[in-house]
């Protein structure tokens, strides 16, 4: 019998890689906390396009993914909620030649050595399979997977926190974890408002507040932060069952019938500690200029807070108040109407931001930490983590009951940035 300071596993932080993490620890009889500093999916796991896509990722976390859309395809009936799946499939334009050739080239491996089912469009196929895109969109062709699929974030994130408590999972919300408690090379527990609660195994899911505790305990993560901004139509009858990756923007249809879009890329806001990573991004800076675009007034914007209307739509408010760009909404707004004519003239009906946790490879850390027993991570997932959070957050469950993880986590432990940025 575990008193109300004692888990078998405490979860920092209260996103759906998180909750999920609490889901699957319950259900295998484990004493499960989760703390969350503001509400449960208030971060991005809340603010998020919806997509749960195999399809483009990097190859190392392809196995996880893979695994996360099986977990996604059977999650509604095993949460007994609805979350808005739909298994419509993803279709990524190719506006040339070159781009075409290089999504040949994934969908190669992709479906040879992994067993997708992306397939390459001619120009004819891709018009057929949107009947709503206009010809003129320029397009050469695509490529489609259609076992890629869409949630919507915060509902679905929701549904898995609910259903860790009716398996009896606890939850401290409105306060964060100030440090990790470590004695002897082991994790004793986590420090909440003053109180110490122990555990000898701690998961930090964190998002973008993770690198600052877990370099109190020897992990100096070379993680940043990006500030993304997504927008959302007015519903629309007709209904387009795909998610569009086009030129510069994402494009999926909600479960109301609402369209959600966001350009990729976002604000870098510049802080007084932006300065300990920068040699890390450098090679990232140079081969994708457009990802980020640095926002040198950050320090100034913070004196003023933003107030702005909060957004129409099913996401928790968070203390950040994070400042969403028109420009990127208008950015957006004006490639989906280019691409399909037919709702040119939907207007936008609220926009928000988010703030992405980025890794210099724009890959995840999944993992142990070597050095620190029972200190576990999830965190760095760069903008696409909410399709694999479900499986993420089993895969820290598994490991912190000494299971396999479940998956081939090679290439994805938070170690591969100890020794120093490349020079």
């Amino acid at each position: 019998m575990t008193s109300k300071h004692d888990w078998d596993l405490i979860v920092v932080g209260g996103g759906i890689v998180g909750c999920a993490a609490a889901l699957y620890a319950a259900r295998m009889g484990m004493a499960c906390l989760i703390v969350e500093r503001d509400m449960i999916g208030s971060a991005q796991s809340g603010r998020n396009l919806g997509f749960v896509r195999q399809q483009a990722r990097d190859f190392r976390e392809l196995p996880l993914m893979i695994a996360a859309t099986r977990l996604w395809e059977g999650l509604e009936a095993e949460l007994g909620r609805s979350i808005g799946w739909h298994q419509g499939g993803n279709v990524s334009l190719a506006m040339s030649e070159v781009e075409l050739a290089s999504r040949r080239e994934w969908q190669y491996r992709g479906s040879g050595e992994f067993g997708l089912d992306t397939r390459m469009l001619s120009a004819v196929e891709t018009y057929n399979l949107l009947p709503h895109l206009t010809p003129d969109s320029g397009i050469v062709g695509a490529m489609y997977t259609p076992s890629d699929g869409r949630a919507e974030p915060a509902r679905a994130t929701r549904a898995i926190f609910e259903a860790a408590l009716q398996l009896g999972a606890s939850v401290s919300l409105g306060t964060g974890v100030s440090r990790i408690d470590v004695s002897a090379g082991q994790v004793t527990g986590v420090w909440i408002g003053g109180t110490l609660h122990r555990a000898r195994t701690v998961a930090v899911a964190a998002g973008a507040g993770s690198a600052a505790l877990l370099r109190r305990v020897g992990l100096d993560l070379p993680q940043e932060r990006i500030r993304a901004t997504v927008a959302r139509t007015a519903r629309r009858p007709e209904r387009m069952p795909q998610c569009v990756s086009g030129p510069t923007t994402g494009i999926r249809q909600d479960a109301d019938g609402a369209f959600v879009i966001s350009v990729a890329g976002g604000e870098y806001d510049v802080r007084p500690d932006s300065w300990r990573h920068m040699r890390w991004y450098a090679a990232t800076r140079r081969e994708n200029p457009e990802a980020a675009k640095i926002n040198y007034l950050a320090p100034l914007q913070r004196l003023w807070p933003h107030r702005g209307q909060a957004p129409l739509a099913d996401i928790p408010p968070s203390r950040d108040r994070l400042r969403p760009e028109s420009q990127r909404a208008e950015q957006a707004r004006q490639e989906f109407g280019r691409l399909f004519p037919a709702f040119a003239e939907v207007p936008l009906q609220t926009i928000w931001a988010g703030e992405i946790d980025t890794l210099p490879d724009v890959v995840p850390a999944i993992g142990p930490v070597s050095g620190v027993e029972g200190l576990l991570v999830a965190t760095g997932f760069s903008g696409h983590g909410f399709g694999p959070g479900p499986m993420a957050g089993c895969v820290l469950a598994n490991l912190a009951a000494g299971r396999d993880a479940g998956v081939d986590l090679t290439g994805l432990s938070p170690d591969r940035f100890r020794g120093g940025a490349p020079r």
